[in-house]
């Protein structure tokens, strides 16, 4: 496996791990009604899952860098 298919399947899992965790907290804040208070435990996975979600995407935008950068780097190799 090379390093920019290793980064991209770390990258990817990374932010759907990070979207998932906030899909769950825009559910938790939905489904436990609307009584006037905050739903810290809402709150809470928002601030787990933003970060890895950011986290993925910027690892994933390094792997598409990669990628393009061997891609161009090949066909003045074979020169």
């Amino acid at each position: 496996m090379t390093e920019v298919r290793a980064l991209t399947l770390v990258g990817g899992i990374v932010a759907a791990t990070g979207g998932l965790i906030c899909g769950i907290a825009v559910i938790a804040t939905f489904a436990a009604g609307f009584d006037g208070g905050a739903n810290i435990g809402a709150g809470i996975l928002l601030l787990l899952g933003v970060p890895l979600a950011i986290v993925g995407g910027a690892v994933l935008l390094v792997a598409a860098v990669g990628s393009l950068a061997r891609r161009r780097r090949r066909p003045s190799d074979a020169r």
